[in-house]
């Protein structure tokens, strides 16, 4: 559902206040950060920027503490209303709660986020600037895994798609499972 001319921008427009940081964390696999504002008075997103850190490419491994430095600079001042992280990043997430941010732990159900995040690129409610680069790669390279399609599952392939979960966390966590023409259902049902 991703398209160039539908969801990439050279230039931001008015943006709204609030902001919104998403991680997807790692130690040698990649650590991104995503910051989202929305547009003033329409209900479009804007990942405005990336932080990307490869531990393997870099062949350095950084600390909890060294990110949430790195996401502190990163933020130029800006303050989040909060950092969706991936559950599973249960230390970086007391680090930052530690450092003071609000964190919220990301909804990781892989394949409803997939669904909600392609309904809400073609509906162009989700919008990258183009210094985005990482995560514009990514989209090129996000695919379904042919084996595990041949068994009958559905699961996209583990590579190249860490900047693809940051924004599944902020998309399921903070914009929710539903484009707003359709009524949400509560949880469990």
């Amino acid at each position: 559902m991703f398209s160039e001319q539908r969801n990439v921008v050279d230039k931001l427009p008015d943006l709204a206040g609030d902001s919104y940081v998403s991680c997807d964390y790692g130690t040698q696999n990649p650590t991104v950060f995503l910051l989202w504002q929305r547009e003033r008075g329409r209900k479009r997103w804007f990942c405005v920027r990336e932080y990307y850190y490869s531990g393997r490419k870099e062949r350095r491994q950084k600390t909890d503490s060294e990110f949430a430095e790195d996401l502190q600079a990163w933020l130029e001042g800006t303050n989040p209303r909060a950092i969706v992280v991936d559950p599973s990043a249960a230390s970086f997430i007391a680090e930052l709660r530690q450092r003071g941010y609000a964190v919220q732990k990301a909804d990781n159900d892989v394949l409803d986020g997939i669904r909600t995040v392609a309904q809400r690129l073609g509906a162009g409610e989700l919008v990258f600037s183009h210094s985005c680069v990482h995560t514009l790669e990514e989209f090129q390279a996000y695919v379904w895994d042919e084996k595990a399609g041949a068994r009958g599952e559905a699961r996209p392939v583990k590579a190249s798609d860490h900047c693809m979960d940051a924004m599944r966390y902020f998309v399921s966590t903070i914009l929710g499972r539903q484009v707003v023409s359709v009524k949400r259902r509560p949880r469990g049902m």
